[in-house]
């Protein structure tokens, strides 16, 4: 055997072992749009915290702080339900409890719109909590990513 087989076969087992890295990965994703236009969604969650707010039969309140990891998926209880309502968002140093949040004093000034943009009529939405997907956020330390939302029951 020579050197340029030899070689050759160490490529292809580099691209072997690199293509099932990759593939492996593909198998945890599941497709979807971001607020950036963007087509990813990680299915294996993230560690937040979400706490339920007010059920108003129709309706019910929801609450999710993000440990800041991209991406975040936010999502209604049930499958059919839908977001109608972004009551309360910030990316910063915000502070409070579920329906009783303050904004800080250095959050990023698009956060609402842009997750009004990214989740208002789904049931789950990718949001990249950080500051490309919001603006800077002005906060030296601590930085949270807060959402209250309203969803619908179908």
């Amino acid at each position: 055997m020579d050197a340029s087989h030899s070689r050759r076969r160490g490529y292809i087992s580099l691209l072997v072992i690199s293509y099932s890295y990759v593939f492996g990965l593909a198998s945890n994703l599941n497709i979807s749009n971001d607020a950036r236009g963007s087509k990813i969604e990680i299915t294996n969650s993230r560690s937040s915290s979400t706490d339920y707010g007010t059920d108003m039969g129709k309706q019910y309140i929801m609450c999710t702080e993000s440990n800041l990891q991209d991406p975040w998926v936010l999502s209604c209880k049930e499958s059919k339900d839908i977001f109608t309502r972004i009551n309360f968002a910030d990316y910063g140093n915000p502070s409070g409890k579920c329906e009783h949040y303050r904004h800080g004093n250095c959050g990023a000034k698009a956060t609402m719109d842009v997750v009004k943009k990214n989740c208002l009529g789904k049931h789950r939405c990718v949001i990249m909590d950080n500051d490309e997907m919001f603006g800077t956020s002005h906060c030296n330390k601590d930085i949270k990513f807060i959402v209250q939302y309203t969803c619908t029951k179908a």
